[in-house]
């Protein structure tokens, strides 16, 4: 690994990627499991 690496820019480079990946992924995921709580509950 190189000594010089500009770590504070490595992280927010991997933040900005992947926190809205992961937001992304994970209100769909809430969406999901709303929709179908909202469906078993009308049954």
């Amino acid at each position: 690994m190189p000594e010089n690496v500009n770590w504070s820019a490595v992280w927010q480079s991997v933040t900005d990627t992947w926190l809205p990946l992961f937001g992304g992924i994970s209100l769909i995921v809430v969406a999901v499991i709303v929709i179908h709580i909202i469906r078993k509950r009308k049954k």
